[in-house]
């Protein structure tokens, strides 16, 4: 899921405004997939995207729809589907419009194959060339990044490959260096390997991403991580946890994706987010930061709340005592709106 919650990078003046700042608002292209925006007042609260095949089985594009409508009940909703089939995009695109009513912010649309219609199948085609939009231009002034494919986002973090042998290298310095510090001092590192990483996340050498990642598994120098990431620094914690990703070898991954994912959903990168808990998912992970991002997810929280949470982190919580059992959540998160749509979003 990807949230917009920011100040406005673009106006949209027409459709073809529309269809232009949509990549920019998920990160990438969509391809084979239903794109939801939720608009209050004006302004894009949520965009939001899952895969057509995903919400194929009855009942779960309602239930999607039905949570955001729960959480913005004075939306207008507009519904935009990419496929290769036109068919099975109008497909889904009724079963949106019967199902929201009223509720839709204009009528929907089908991009497939370079054109797009508007309102039904049988509608004329128009040429789709987002990057033409002025909307995309704005968009892409304000730092937006559009990716060609979601998978192109995960390739920025994931490196399948062996790890190299500077990397196990960096870890074994990062191992001799640790063992001569007392346990007390790592917060007191982090903060200072975060506060070096953050003033030039672009020019850290290996070794320090690495010492990055071994400081992250103590529970009070992560924690000291995650109060660094604010509305101001939140992309450049992205740019630098995931460097720390890219530069840890296997087995040291888990508390920089998180970090990472929570980042990126404190800046509004949703497909970045998603993209982070999978990976923790695929690895047989099973963190305290990471089902509390999950829930987060879930929940559809904007990333304006990060802002109370962690004053309130930084009020009542030691560090090293942000640590969730598997069925305790964060403080304030509440799941209300069901797990119908598990998985499907982002």
């Amino acid at each position: 899921m990807t949230n917009n919650c920011t100040s406005p990078v673009a106006r949209v003046r027409d459709l073809h405004d529309l269809l232009g700042v949509i990549p920019h608002l998920l990160g990438f292209h969509p391809e084979e997939s239903l794109v939801v925006l939720v608009v209050v007042d004006g302004q894009v609260e949520l965009t939001a995207r899952a895969d057509l095949v995903d919400l194929e089985p009855e009942g779960h594009l309602e239930v999607l729809l039905d949570r955001m409508m729960l959480r913005w009940p004075a939306a207008r909703v507009w519904l935009v589907g990419y496929s290769a089939s036109e068919r099975q995009g109008w497909r889904m695109l009724r079963r949106g419009r019967l199902h929201l009513g009223d509720a839709l912010a204009g009528e929907p649309l089908c991009v497939s194959r370079g054109r797009y219609r508007v309102g039904s199948a049988d509608g004329p085609r128009y040429g789709y060339d987002p990057a033409t939009a002025p909307s995309a231009a704005a968009a892409t002034v304000h730092g937006l990044q559009a990716r060609p494919n979601r998978a192109a986002v995960r390739r920025s973090i994931c490196d399948d490959s062996v790890p190299s042998l500077g990397a196990e290298c960096s870890l074994a310095r990062a191992l001799q260096r640790v063992a001569v510090l007392d346990s007390a001092a790592l917060p007191a590192e982090m903060d200072a390997a975060v506060a070096a990483g953050l003033a030039a996340p672009a020019n850290q050498a290996p070794d320090d991403l690495v010492w990055l990642a071994l400081l992250s598994t103590d529970p009070q120098a992560r924690d000291r991580a995650l109060l660094a990431i604010t509305s101001d620094s939140s992309e450049a914690c992205v740019a630098l946890w995931s460097q720390v990703v890219r530069a840890c070898p296997h087995g040291l991954q888990g508390q920089p994706l998180a970090l990472l994912g929570w980042s990126a959903w404190v800046s509004g990168d949703g497909a970045m987010q998603s993209i982070c808990l999978e990976e923790l998912e695929r690895l047989g992970e099973s963190l305290p930061l990471q089902r509390l991002l999950d829930r987060l997810n879930h929940a559809m929280v904007p990333p304006s709340f990060w802002n109370d949470l962690r004053a309130e982190l930084l009020d009542a919580v030691q560090p090293g005592s942000l640590q969730a059992g598997p069925d305790e959540p964060a403080s304030h998160i509440r799941d209300a709106h069901g797990e119908g749509a598990h998985g499907q979003v982002a």
